[in-house]
Order: C-alpha cells, then sequence, then structure tokens
C-alpha cells in the first residue's frame, strides 16, 4: 500500500507525516492487512480482527491526532511496528492472529 492508498483508506493521517520515510515503509510492510481494518466505534463491544488490526497498526496515528504522542513519538512508533514485524514477518502476523486480529 503507497502512502496515498494509505491516505485515501485512513483521512485522519496527517498531511505532514505523509512526508516521513517510516509511512511509506509502513504501507508496504502492513498494506495488505490494513485493507480489511475498521476503525471501530467508540462504544463499540464489537472486538473483531478488523477492529484490532486497526487498533494494533494505526492506533499510534490516532493517539498523535488527539495530541497525546508528539510528531517523534509517532514516528518511533511506527518504526517499532515495522522493525519488530522485519525482524519476524510471520511471528507479527501469528501473533496479531493470536489476538484476533489481521482477520
Amino acid at each position: 500500500m503507497t502512502v496515498d492508498e494509505l491516505t485515501r483508506r485512513f483521512p485522519q493521517i496527517p498531511v505532514h507525516l505523509t512526508e516521513e520515510p517510516v509511512l511509506e515503509v509502513f504501507g508496504r510492510a502492513f498494506g495488505d492487512v490494513l485493507r480489511s481494518a475498521e476503525k471501530p466505534s467508540n462504544c463499540t463491544t464489537d472486538h473483531s480482527a478488523e477492529h484490532k488490526t486497526y487498533l494494533k497498526l494505526m492506533g499510534p496515528i490516532d493517539i498523535h491526532c488527539y495530541g497525546l504522542y508528539s510528531r517523534d513519538r509517532v514516528i518511533a512508533e511506527l518504526e517499532k511496528l515495522v522493525a519488530v514485524y522485519e525482524e519476524d514477518p510471520e511471528a507479527f502476523v501469528s501473533h496479531m492472529l493470536e489476538s484476533g486480529a489481521a482477520g
């Protein structure tokens, strides 16, 4: 998934993050599972794989949008997700599946 695809799918991604190289790497790494990810509503009791995937992968960006993570912190969080994934992609996806995410 390209940065353009990410921002079309998730318009809440701030414009200033679209210029960060990590967002491109993030899109390539997680594009397949992000295509099915869905942001849960505030009062949902549905803990579907799509919701858990969204919360795991897009959570740092949402936290940044609420003003609780600085730009540097959200970039670091995205880099950490990518690094863990790149270390062992199968284990990362397996862990997400075990937690009910990445359906």
